[in-house]
């Protein structure tokens, strides 16, 4: 989406990516106990809540470069802005400044350092996530107790 210029439909995707990585690290803690399943009820409909529960994401950012290629040493140092509510529904809806009488676009909002930005927050979720979870590294927790630990 980012190579055509579509930055506020992949902010709005990436969003979403974390909010179900969240919604499915919560589901793991239920399953092991960690958490009720009534409180996962009433989390399941909080978007802020979800992406507070995803927040090690963008925390993890600080310690993994992008790798941006063709060689193992070629990264980059990106440090994210936090994934915001307010982007996300700018990502979804024209906005209108009644002071100025305009109208906002999302492309006015959400500019390619956005959607790369919580993009690679959804990338490093995954590779966490893969890494805690995976069995190869002695991991085999599944949920928040893996990072916890």
């Amino acid at each position: 989406m980012c190579e055509h210029g579509h930055f506020p439909q992949a902010y709005f995707f990436a969003y979403t990516a974390l909010e179900e990585i969240s919604k499915s690290q919560f589901s793991a803690d239920v399953f092991t106990g960690l958490r009720k399943e009534e409180e996962f009820e009433k989390f399941y409909r909080d978007h802020k809540n979800k992406i507070t529960n995803v927040e090690w994401a963008h925390e993890d950012t600080t310690y993994r470069p992008k790798w941006i290629g063709p060689d193992r040493d070629d990264i980059e140092e990106i440090h994210p802005d936090k994934p915001l509510f307010n982007k996300r529904q700018s990502a979804l809806y024209l906005d209108v400044d009644f002071n100025n009488n305009t109208v906002i676009k999302p492309w006015d909002v959400i500019l390619e350092k956005d959607a790369k930005d919580i993009i690679h927050i959804v990338e490093v979720a995954f590779e966490r996530i893969w890494e805690i979870t995976n069995e190869e590294f002695g991991g085999g927790q599944i949920g928040t107790k893996g990072f916890m630990k």
